[in-house]
């Protein structure tokens, strides 16, 4: 390995490690409590060296953001299309990722439920257009809109239709999430009912 790539290499290792310390700062202290200096001394460098690769907070938070939310539409995606129903692929996709944040709940709270401005401007959900810029809600207009081409769903808003579904699948995981004291029994219960509510609203 020449030079060049040895340090294009521990460029990469360095802030590698900047955005895995403030991932974990922001879980388990929260938003409020992230700082440079922090990030710092975790890691045993100067300020100095994390103003080199990120030019504030903000832009460390959305970095981290975004590759929670990565992996948030990897598990999604990763779910096989069944296109003669895909009703049952929308429900395969969103088990997997209620599952998947049951498991990581501290990162369901930091990239979904954060007012911070800077957080909010890459998960928002709601605005008019959505499916153009949003690549989490583009797979579900395109099931959306198979499952009417293929004459199982009702003729609907396909957008609109698509934010139901995320957002009220986000209102039933934010309150699973919140009241720890659920049992398991009870919580597959409303997740079972959450869909077969949600599928029979789709279907002729």
């Amino acid at each position: 390995m020449g030079i060049t790539e040895r340090r294009k290499l521990e460029k990469e290792i360095i802030r590698k490690k900047i955005l895995d310390t403030a991932s974990q700062i922001l879980v388990e202290e929260g938003y409020e409590n992230l700082s440079i200096r922090k990030i710092a001394n975790k890691i045993e460098y100067s300020p100095g060296i994390i103003y080199h690769y990120f030019k504030d907070k903000s832009e460390i938070v959305t970095f981290v953001v975004e590759q929670g939310y990565g992996r948030i539409l990897k598990s999604i995606n990763e779910v096989p299309v069944d296109t003669e129903n895909p009703e049952k692929t929308i429900e395969k996709g969103l088990r997997q990722y209620i599952e998947l944040m049951l498991q990581y709940p501290e990162q369901f709270r930091t990239v979904l439920m954060n007012d911070i401005k800077s957080i909010q401007e890459k998960v928002n959900m709601l605005h008019e257009g959505v499916s153009k810029d949003r690549k989490s809600i583009q797979q579900l207009c395109r099931l959306v809109e198979l499952g009417i081409q293929k004459d199982k769903f009702r003729d609907m808003d396909i957008e609109l239709t698509a934010q139901i579904i995320w957002t009220s699948t986000h209102g039933l995981l934010s309150r699973l999430i919140l009241e720890k004291n659920i049992s398991k029994q009870q919580r597959e219960r409303l997740i079972a009912h959450h869909f077969q509510i949600l599928i029979s609203g789709l279907l002729k």
